[in-house]
């Protein structure tokens, strides 16, 4: 077989290259996977544990016959209809439908992973993990029994919900998995110009850095600067959108059941000891077709305040099929006050972004099927929930 990588520059994979992988079955059970510009989505399989002494972390091949095989660490899970109720504060893991399969071992395919953004938002944490590695979030050429690993290319995902119940479904996807041709880091591009190109809005500072808008926008006639979790709720969210035959979403929850408006205090914002918060940045992203964005936390914890945020950003993020006149799209961020209450600065750095060059250039013309449903963003929550009025 026909190793297409072999004519592949170094970067990330695009929607043709990773169909490619599909189609000729380098990866496995991805026949129904729609990918994205600059990754795809991996689905939840039928088989899923509740890890009873908390999670284990990813400790080179055999990950799935320790699932199985130590009942004391993992109990498996009843699903009713295809679907389980998670609790929050426990740790479940899931055996994904997708594989990467033994023949990608002569290749120089790296993988990066992280949570899907609708799954962020509402305070799930989702963290790959692919057998035969010693880490979350990540695969290379180390893991097959080839070169020294004993993978067998299966994957799992480690979920763990912190604020509300949740329901998850067989075949739905809660992360998202980058593929590069090399190392990512050789693949990582940086300069002001390129920060100048595409982050734009007034008082950007243009570098790697992404900082914190903590001023009110106007939110369902009420001004709003964060949205906070309302933990008195109960009810199990669905972590899928069902649609109707026109497309239009259905069953989706108010988000005023789950969700209070806060407001901030001119130019800074009181975060409070455990909440959950949802913020926008300063910086507004619009990134063309050559260009992909892996966002991270400067520091998983900043004083006394806990960032969980970290998230792909596909090519032509930022593009609106509404105006000739593209403004950008800002980031979510998802903050909780830990130990302490904390004062949040108006333009405090909270993440920094990690450009990359695409390995190939996507289409030439964004397809609208494919554009993500927060492109036109500004304090958004999950689309798990219904839109607030626009007035």
């Amino acid at each position: 077989m026909t190793a297409p990588w072999k004519e592949w520059i170094p970067g990330a994979l695009n929607d043709f290259q990773l169909r490619e992988l599909i189609t000729q079955g380098f990866i496995e059970h991805a026949e129904d996977c729609k990918p994205d510009y600059s990754s795809f989505d991996l689905r939840l399989g039928n088989e899923g544990y509740k890890m009873l002494k908390g999670s284990i972390k990813p400790q080179g091949g055999g990950y799935g016959q320790f699932l199985s095989s130590n009942s004391a660490f993992a109990a498996p899970l009843s699903f009713d209809n295809n679907t389980v109720i998670l609790a929050p504060k426990n740790t479940y893991v899931f055996k994904l439908k997708e594989k990467l399969a033994m023949k990608l071992d002569t290749s120089k395919i790296h993988g990066q992973a992280t949570a899907k953004s609708s799954v962020g938002r509402v305070d799930v944490l989702a963290r790959l993990i692919v057998d035969g590695m010693h880490s979350y979030e990540e695969f290379d050429d180390t893991m097959w029994g080839r070169n020294g690993g004993s993978g067998d290319g299966s994957m799992f995902l480690e979920v763990t919900p912190l604020t509300f119940n949740v329901r998850v479904k067989v075949g739905t996807s809660l992360s998202q998995l980058r593929l590069f041709q090399g190392k990512p880091d050789h693949s990582k591009i940086r300069g002001k110009e390129l920060y100048e190109a595409v982050l734009i809005g007034e008082g950007t500072s243009h570098d790697e850095r992404l900082r914190v808008d903590v001023t009110n926008t106007r939110i369902d006639g009420e001004e709003v600067a964060a949205y906070c979790a309302k933990y008195e709720n109960k009810q199990p969210i669905n972590l899928w959108v069902d649609k109707d035959h026109n497309g239009k979403s259905l069953n989706r929850p108010n988000p005023r059941d789950y969700w209070n408006f806060e407001m901030s205090d001119k130019e800074r914002f009181y975060v409070k000891h455990p909440n959950f918060y949802i913020l926008r940045s300063k910086e507004k992203i619009n990134l063309p077709r050559g260009v992909c964005v892996y966002c991270r936390a400067i520091d998983e914890t900043l004083g006394e305040m806990r960032i969980h945020y970290a998230g792909f950003v596909h090519p032509y993020f930022g593009y609106s099929d509404k105006s000739e006149h593209q403004p950008g799209t800002p980031l979510i961020f998802e903050v909780r006050g830990h130990d302490v209450d904390v004062v949040l600065n108006n333009n405090e750095p909270l993440a920094r972004l990690q450009f990359y060059r695409m390995s190939q250039d996507c289409s030439e013309e964004p397809d609208p099927k494919m554009i993500s449903p927060y492109n036109n963003q500004t304090l958004r929550l999950s689309q798990f929930f219904e839109d607030f009025p626009e007035k």
